[in-house]
């Protein structure tokens, strides 16, 4: 069945009024993606694993834009956990207009060092996640909604030490575009966000040799900052700058590692 598509200029050119759910928030691009989001209007969940100190200042930046806010503690790799943050969204703000599951972790090892231990969290963390936050959400997701899933340039142009973490992040391009295909009878578009080399907590775990090698590699010879990839999510989540763009990889990457197509 066609779906009659809403006319452009009737679709918000803000998130006013809308509700987001950003995974991994407490840090990095997650917080950085949240409080763009509060910028536009939104009223957002913090999403955090541990550190409740750093979701809460989170909070408190939102409140300062008069946006509402709230902290919910849960494991995305934990199905009970996962379910819970969606109730707890929909207890205190009743909808759901925007997920971005941008919770993950990297290890970076050759595949022949890389213990079924360390496997597992990356896979647990990054693809399981992604599955049972958006498996709890989609029931929930309003129309004009969007799904923004941050995968990474590696997809693209991967280097030594990184062919489990891409093994995960490909698995969530493909459940991407799947997705995209699933939900646009609803009007709900799905996408993908790959950062390149970001200035982040999750970059500097790999030393400073890798922050080299990302400034290097980028044509504008610097990283990325954590404000460059909530601009782009930004793009997707607004109902009229996204209308058209569903099942799509974005490569925020200042050109390390090549262009999307």
């Amino acid at each position: 069945m066609t779906t009659a598509a809403a006319p452009l200029a009737a679709l918000q050119s803000d998130l006013k009024n809308k509700v987001a759910i950003v995974t991994g928030a407490s840090r990095g691009i997650g917080r950085a993606i949240a409080i763009k989001f509060a910028s536009l209007g939104a009223n957002v969940v913090v999403n955090y694993a541990g550190n409740k100190s750093a979701a809460e200042e989170v909070v408190a930046s939102i409140h300062a834009l008069g946006a509402q806010a709230i902290a919910v503690q849960a494991d995305v790799s934990n199905e009970q956990d996962a379910t819970r943050l969606i109730n707890e969204t929909l207890a205190h703000f009743k909808k759901i207009d925007v997920l971005v599951n941008n919770a993950g972790v990297f290890l970076g090892n050759p595949v022949h060092a890389e213990t079924t231990e360390q496997y597992r969290k990356i896979m647990a963390i990054n693809v399981d996640g992604t599955f049972f936050v958006t498996r709890a959400a989609v029931p929930h997701i309003q129309e004009h909604g969007t799904i923004i899933n941050l995968s990474s340039v590696v997809t693209k142009s991967p280097f030594p030490g990184v062919s489990v973490y891409t093994l995960s992040k490909g698995a969530v391009e493909g459940f991407t575009r799947a997705l995209a295909v699933e939900l646009a009878p609803r009007n709900i578009r799905v996408n993908t966000i790959s950062p390149g080399f970001t200035d982040s907590d999750m970059l500097r775990s790999g030393g400073d040799a890798l922050a080299k090698q990302g400034v290097e590699a980028s044509l504008f010879k610097r990283l990325g900052s954590p404000e460059d990839i909530a601009e782009a999510a930004a793009f997707y989540a607004v109902p009229r700058s996204g209308a058209w763009v569903t099942g799509a990889n974005l490569l925020s990457n200042g050109g390390a590692g090549g262009f999307s197509v």
